[in-house]
């Protein structure tokens, strides 16, 4: 081969990489700003809801007309330990999506340095095109033509590999940790039915402890998935199975709802695994999809590397 076209042959796919990092990162930045609109929003809902719940356990502890009746008909400290818990899950609520919005607030700050690095590529990509059709027809023949059919082909194929696997790790990841949030909730089921039968005191901590696990595991859940998410914006044509259940940007609120303000009830353990369950049903799925995609994305790759080393060998 002309040592001219190999050299640009190496910088054309250094600068084709280049651009198709630039064209993800605005993929990703469009889905980061969706969710970053989805948990600005419910930042400020989650703020009122656990204003207004402690408001509600504060008039309660300082006393006051409502306070005083509450005291006469011996209700109070009933009704105190209910605002009470339901402030904790508000709170919990609120921490949960403070937390999402900086996480995506970072996430964002990383892409937009990545947009500014590359922002000339394309056009450095635009004057190495027209520099590389000008040899190619001063080198004259079909065969230096259809040599870069082939190695822009080859460069799309990588790329698009590249894509399918990151998206395979963050949505492995996110499978795992759903895994082990429904591992702490079989556990904390397991102990609720003993709990239920008289187990006593060491089943209720047990139980309570499996479900502080499950919430520790809830965020690496949350984060786990808003990645997955964000990395299906950008694999292309590839049509992946919806993950809908309590969405991604909403799944902490739908467990919170479910299991914080009612510990003590065992159905809603239940129902937090059904909820968990179909969502690590729905990533599985979605990882199948990516997983054949790339089988078919590495059968095509391996084709078009035969052909340019079969063409090379004749040039």
């Amino acid at each position: 081969m002309d040592q001219r076209l190999e050299q640009l042959n190496a910088k054309w796919k250094e600068l084709t990489e280049q651009a198709s990092r630039l064209s993800q990162a605005g993929a990703q930045q469009r889905e980061l700003e969706r969710q970053h609109a989805e948990r600005k929003e419910r930042v400020a809902e989650t703020g009122a809801i656990y204003r207004k719940e402690q408001d509600d356990v504060d008039k309660l502890e300082k006393g006051g007309l409502r306070s005083f009746l509450l005291s006469l008909t011996g209700d109070k400290e009933e009704r105190l330990t209910r605002e009470r818990r339901e402030a904790m899950a508000a709170k919990c609520q609120y921490d949960q999506a403070v937390s999402d919005l900086e996480y995506l607030e970072n996430r964002l700050r990383e892409l937009r340095g990545q947009q500014a690095t590359l922002k000339h590529v394309r056009q450095q990509l635009m004057e190495l095109s027209q520099e590389k059709a000008a040899l190619l027809k001063e080198l004259g023949g079909e065969t230096g033509a259809r040599l870069m059919e082939l190695d822009q082909r080859q460069t799309e194929l990588e790329h698009q590999l590249r894509e399918v696997g990151e998206a395979l790790s963050v949505g492995r990841r996110a499978e795992v940790c759903l895994s082990q949030v429904l591992d702490s909730l079989d556990s904390a089921r397991d102990w609720g039915v003993w709990d239920m039968v008289g187990g006593g005191l060491l089943s209720t901590a047990m139980k309570h402890e499996r479900l502080d696990d499950a919430q520790d595991g809830l965020r690496q859940v949350q984060r786990a998935l808003s990645d997955f998410r964000t990395q299906l914006a950008d694999v292309g044509d590839i049509q992946v199975p919806d993950i809908s259940i309590g969405s991604f940007a909403t799944f902490a609120d739908y467990f919170f709802d479910n299991l914080f303000v009612d510990l003590h009830i065992q159905s809603s353990i239940q129902d937090a695994q059904d909820g968990v369950s179909k969502v690590r049903y729905q990533v599985h799925s979605a990882l199948h999809t990516l997983e054949e995609a790339e089988g078919r994305l590495r059968g095509e790759l391996n084709v078009v590397e035969n052909q340019r080393e079969r063409l090379l060998e004749a040039y």
